[in-house]
């Protein structure tokens, strides 16, 4: 005699399994999404592409290339153009980050004004990139990803 409770076991696990199934998938979204946060950087040019400028996902200044060409610029106009390419790869930093966080932000539009809306409008200033949010994004995804990599 079959009672309504008699695959009862059964069903737990596979419940179960299928749990652990979401949860695997899940892990490795997540560690995907911190490895693209962490190796997000972007690239900015001016002068023709005389300057180029390279930062980290935090805003952080990973390289300029002034090519011995734009030595004639001038002094102004040589720091204008690293501004210039600064903000364009800082910029560039910020939507690749953007898209990476959509899924957790609720979309990539909303994401982006949040952080435009703390760039400088007048120039760059070093702490751009460490947007709070974003920052903290960063922080607790990695500590999701350390807290798995330990079990």
């Amino acid at each position: 005699m079959t009672t309504p409770y008699s695959n009862f076991g059964q069903s737990d696990d596979l419940n179960v399994n299928r749990l652990l199934e979401n949860f695997g998938k899940l892990s490795q979204q997540y560690e995907k999404m911190i490895d693209e946060l962490t190796e997000a950087s972007g690239h900015g040019e001016a002068a023709d592409g005389l300057v180029r400028v390279e930062v980290g996902p935090e805003g952080t200044l990973l390289g300029v290339k002034i090519d011995p060409r734009a030595m004639r610029l001038g002094s102004d106009a040589l720091a204008e153009a690293i501004m210039e390419a600064a903000t364009k790869a800082l910029s560039q930093a910020t939507e690749r980050l953007s898209e990476v966080m959509a899924p957790l932000t609720g979309g990539v539009e909303e994401f982006n004004e949040t952080v435009r809306d703390r760039l400088p409008h007048s120039g760059l200033r070093p702490q751009v990139g460490s947007d709070s949010r974003v920052a903290e994004a960063l922080r607790e995804l990695q500590e999701i990803r350390a807290k798995y990599e330990r079990q």
